[in-house]
């Protein structure tokens, strides 16, 4: 009877969470369709998946719901890092419903009212069923608890009913999306001879020796290179440098701290607090009205004592200190009869954090505003930071979806600022974020697709001067002796190295010379005693001499191969959704789940509301 009062109980939950969306839905519908506070009366679309448009009453509607899912059962109301948590959950369960259910449909994909009787209470018991019912004792599921349970709502209220069916409705989704995953799952083939690729791959090996010549070895100054052959680099290689959309900005920050004269009011107050908590009478009331401190009244023994108290008398009041950026002072108030071990002492602990009156507030506000008025553009800004002493700081590359800037944890009011208003160069009016005024410049922006050649100069400038070098050291190289490696490496002179070296097929870099999957791929087809020509790796030129390898036999059974190839096809799982009311999450391979969102063609614009 404990267990179906417990359930009972979390259906109460549920029954509530249903009744109060629908009114949130109801309410909160009429009042971003009168005057939405994202965008006004014309309701602005927030993004759009699988060619259907999502409008912001949409999206905030399914923000409301899980909002008060979140608050029925937790009993308090999200906080702002949740809140955020509450929205990517929002997102999510609308790509569940436009474009995995679109899909279910196409593939005919459903769950009939049998298949659903059959998770709840039948021979393949849903995982939410199982956790759900699991025996508060032990923890392991037990199917006549279910049973139990379901025999006891023919005399629960209709409202409790009507939860036990929505609640079995939101185990549908689950399914669904097992059985779509399991159409690939199930159907992913791995022929033989993959299987066969895996076994070698994981079980031959090689023995080499190698003359190795390491771009560091030409110092940078030999080789020149031009913006036009980066620019001409970059162009050839657009795939490899693909960027989401981000920018980079400059800012100040004018921090809101106490003034002096803030900080002479919590002094006086401080010692005026000493006196009196000296002379109270019932020190336990006095700290809990006057202390900034939630737990005022604290017992203490001989070993926990604070120093300042040690070997003094009762009503004994110690003198004020700054602990932690606040006023901490403590008065001895009753030491109690003496325990076998130790003599307990009763304190009051007074407690005054320091405050930011409205007029140094006012102040920090009026030098931030007075800061930003005076610039017009980003060379303006660097140099009345410079003038006035102030810190600049940089962050580069912010995404759309950033929260936290250096160590600002909410800083969306300058990231909403640099994709909605800014453009490069332009300098922002003052942003409050948390404790303090921020002025920022935007430097930069990298629209989505190939980067600036500016933002990935370093990267592409090395390479286009690797490149330079290797066809120098090939060149030297071609004019050698190739008897023999050490020879080769002789007759190289400064620079060059030689050694031998031991992997396996799957292995990407070799002993000495670092990373080289080419070098090791190249390996594998040469014969006994034969030598490559040199050629270009990752931080250098090499040239490889196969001295052995060993290619295993032939297996009757590669099944076991054959399962770790489809595992890596699939990938690691990929949470689909996770809704707070109905206890679990939703899982598919990453890769499949990839491929869905891929052909969704899913447009976010959250970020410009949020």
């Amino acid at each position: 009877m404990a267990l179906i009062g417990t359930l009972r109980n979390k259906m109460g939950k549920i029954v509530v969470g249903a009744i109060m969306v629908t009114m949130v839905a109801f309410i909160g519908t009429d009042l971003i369709g009168n005057a939405s506070f994202l965008g006004g009366g014309d309701n602005p679309d927030i993004g759009e998946i699988a060619g259907e448009t999502i409008s912001n009453t949409q999206f905030q509607n399914k923000v409301d719901e899980l909002s008060y899912n979140f608050a029925i059962n937790t009993g308090r109301n999200p906080l702002q890092q949740e809140t955020d948590q509450i929205r990517n959950q929002a997102w999510n369960a609308l790509i569940l419903e436009k474009a995995y259910e679109k899909q279910f449909e196409e593939l005919g994909i459903v769950v009939t009212n049998n298949e659903l009787v059959d998770m709840v209470q039948g021979s393949n018991i849903s995982p939410q069923i199982q956790q759900f019912f699991a025996d508060p004792q032990t923890g392991q599921f037990r199917k006549e608890n279910v049973t139990a349970f379901l025999g006891s709502l023919q005399q629960a209220p209709p409202q409790q009913r009507n939860s036990w069916i929505s609640f079995e409705q939101s185990l549908v989704p689950s399914r669904k999306l097992e059985k779509y995953a399991n159409l690939f799952t199930k159907t992913n083939y791995v022929t033989k001879y993959e299987a066969k690729d895996e076994y070698v791959s994981q079980n031959a090996n090689a023995t080499i020796d190698y003359m190795y010549v390491p771009f560091l070895s030409m110092a940078d100054s030999t080789v020149s290179v031009s913006d036009s052959e980066l620019q001409a680099y970059l162009d050839d290689h657009e795939s490899e440098f693909q960027r989401e959309e981000t920018r980079n900005m400059e800012y100040v920050i004018f921090d809101v701290v106490p003034s002096g004269a803030d900080s002479s009011i919590v002094a006086n107050e401080v010692a005026d607090l000493q006196q009196s908590l000296a002379a109270a009478t019932n020190d336990s009331s006095f700290v809990s009205i006057n202390s900034d401190d939630p737990y005022p009244f604290i017992t203490y023994t001989d070993d926990n004592l604070p120093v300042v108290l040690q070997d003094q008398e009762v009503g004994f009041v110690s003198d004020p200190a700054i602990v932690n950026g606040a006023y901490e002072f403590y008065k001895l108030s009753r030491k109690d009869e003496p325990a076998p071990d130790s003599v307990l002492y009763r304190v009051a602990k007074m407690k005054k954090e320091f405050f930011v009156s409205d007029e140094t507030i006012n102040e920090v506000y009026r030098q931030a505003d007075l800061f930003a008025a005076s610039v017009g553009n980003v060379e303006e800004f660097r140099k009345l930071a410079e003038e006035q002493g102030l810190n600049i700081r940089t962050a580069n590359r912010i995404g759309k979806n950033t929260q936290r800037i250096g160590q600002m944890m909410e800083a969306r009011s300058l990231v909403l600022w640099l994709y909605n208003d800014a453009s490069t160069g332009a300098v922002s009016d003052v942003k409050e974020v948390g404790d303090r005024y921020i002025v920022a410049a935007m430097t930069a922006e990298q629209e989505e697709g190939v980067a600036n050649l500016e933002e990935v100069r370093n990267q592409v400038e090395r390479r286009v001067r690797n490149e330079k070098k290797a066809q120098a050291i090939i060149s030297k190289m071609s004019g050698l002796d190739a008897g023999d490696i050490e020879s080769m490496a002789s007759g190289y002179g400064e620079g060059a190295k030689s050694g031998s070296a031991d992997f396996q097929m799957f292995s990407n870099s070799i002993t000495g010379v670092g990373y080289a999957p080419e070098a090791i791929g190249l390996t594998f087809a040469l014969d006994e005693e034969e030598m490559t020509n040199a050629f270009g790796i990752q931080d250098g030129v090499i040239v490889v001499k196969l001295i052995a390898k060993d290619i295993p036999a032939d297996l009757d059974d590669y099944s076991s191969f054959a399962l770790q190839v489809s595992r890596q096809r699939l990938g690691q799982n990929a949470m689909v959704a996770d809704f707070p009311l109905s206890y679990f999450r939703l899982f598919v391979p990453r890769k499949i789940d990839e491929a869905v969102k891929e052909f969704a063609e899913i447009e976010d614009m959250r970020y410009k509301f949020f």
